[in-house]
C-alpha cells in the first residue's frame, strides 16, 4: 500500500494534495535531480499510482525510465521561459494498468 506524502518539502522537492491530485514540484533542481526525484518517489511507493509533476523543462530522459518501469506520462502545459514567467511543464504521471 503507497503511503501519501503530505505537503511540504523533502531534498527540495516541493509537493502538495489538490482536488486534481498529488502534485510534485521539482523546479528549480539542477539536473539530474529532477529526474532522480521523480524515479525515488515511484520506486518508494510514495505517490501511489498518480500524480502530477511540474519540471523546468521538458524530461526526454525521463520518459524512457517511466516506461521502464510501468508509469506513463501525459504532458499537460508547456510553458516557455520569457520576460513575464518562468519555464514549466507539466506531466500528469500514471502506473500502467496491467
Amino acid at each position: 500500500m503507497a503511503t501519501r506524502l503530505e505537503a511540504g518539502a523533502i531534498d527540495g522537492v516541493r509537493h502538495w494534495q489538490a482536488a486534481d491530485g498529488l502534485h510534485v514540484d521539482v523546479r528549480g533542481l539542477s539536473c539530474p535531480q529532477p529526474l532522480v526525484a521523480v524515479l525515488r518517489l515511484i520506486d518508494g511507493g510514495e505517490v501511489g499510482d498518480a500524480f502530477i509533476a511540474h519540471l523546468s523543462q521538458e524530461p526526454l530522459l525521463l520518459y524512457p525510465e517511466l516506461d521502464e518501469r510501468g508509469w506513463r506520462h501525459r504532458v499537460l502545459s508547456t510553458v516557455t521561459e520569457d520576460a513575464r514567467q518562468d519555464a514549466e511543464t507539466v506531466l500528469q504521471i500514471v502506473r500502467a494498468r496491467p
